[in-house]
């Protein structure tokens, strides 16, 4: 199912086949750069692939400290979407977080 918001009301409802064709149409006509930004974004294809190419990005500092660029595995991905029912759901790495939810006081 995909959903969508209702201009008239501003409620979230199913969206038509029609709407879905529209949207879609609307997607592939928009320049490849827009639709993959990670793809041309130069600050991500710098981040190193794996922990040997992580190992390469040491860098020593005159204070004694050392640090390095993460490699992509350990990078997480954190989003916050509304679901068919409104609920708002935090997903992490696009899944839905495995903790329960917190409570939170006013």
């Amino acid at each position: 199912m995909v959903a969508g918001i209702d201009a008239k009301t501003g409620k979230l409802r199913k969206l038509t086949d029609t709407e879905i064709r529209a949207l879609s149409d609307k997607a592939n006509a928009m320049p490849s750069a827009s639709r993959s930004a990670a793809g041309t974004n130069a600050a991500w294809a710098r981040i190193p692939q794996t922990g040997t190419d992580a190992a390469r990005t040491i860098r020593a500092h005159s204070n004694g400290m050392s640090t390095a660029d993460l490699p992509l595995s350990a990078l997480n991905s954190l989003s916050v979407e509304r679901d068919a029912n409104g609920e708002v759901q935090m997903l992490e790495n696009g899944a839905p977080l495995s903790h329960g939810r917190q409570e939170v006081s006013e």
